[in-house]
């Protein structure tokens, strides 16, 4: 396996910046995210991931290629208000030059089981563009359920896009 999984740590913020930045900045972005859109500096990602670790309730993996990359990055981060707690939503991003090749899936999986362990969450969801069929097929064989559908939930290049809602019960 020319890459490894880790957890992210707070030193990882210009690569986990860059790895956004190029997803975000690809032809068809399908990210709920435009190029240009203000994200945090390196200082201020520095920070919040250096105080996201010690949340029972929070996960971030990076994918780390041989060469000392950031190839890919899932993050579940569990909700705040009491009654929806248990509850962690997903994001996930891999570089283009890394689709196809167990990237995504062995991020999810690392992600899943750190869930499970959390003694916290009991729920992970999701959103996905219709359009982006590899990453439902993908969550669909990890066990993600479809819960909706939410129409024209995007707006992008004069173009409406359609996002599912997914879940997975643990």
């Amino acid at each position: 396996m020319p890459y490894s999984i880790r957890p992210v740590r707070p030193d990882d913020a210009a690569a986990v910046l860059a790895l956004l930045a190029g997803v975000v900045s690809e032809p068809v972005n399908n990210l709920m995210r435009e190029p240009g859109e203000p994200i945090f500096t390196e200082e201020e990602e520095r920070e919040f991931l250096a105080g996201q670790t010690m949340r029972p309730d929070w996960c971030c993996f990076v994918a780390v290629a041989d060469s000392g990359e950031i190839i890919g990055m899932v993050t579940i981060d569990g909700q705040r208000r009491p009654a929806v707690r248990h509850c962690g939503r997903l994001g996930v991003s891999v570089a283009a030059g890394w689709r196809g090749q167990g990237v995504g899936r062995a991020l999810m999986e690392r992600a899943i089981a750190c869930a499970r362990e959390s003694g916290v969450l009991t729920r992970i969801e999701l959103l996905v563009l219709v359009r982006n069929e590899a990453a439902i097929h993908l969550y669909a064989r990890l066990g993600f359920q479809h819960e909706g559908r939410h129409k024209r939930a995007l707006l992008r290049n004069g173009e409406y896009l359609d996002e599912l809602a997914m879940a997975l019960l643990l």
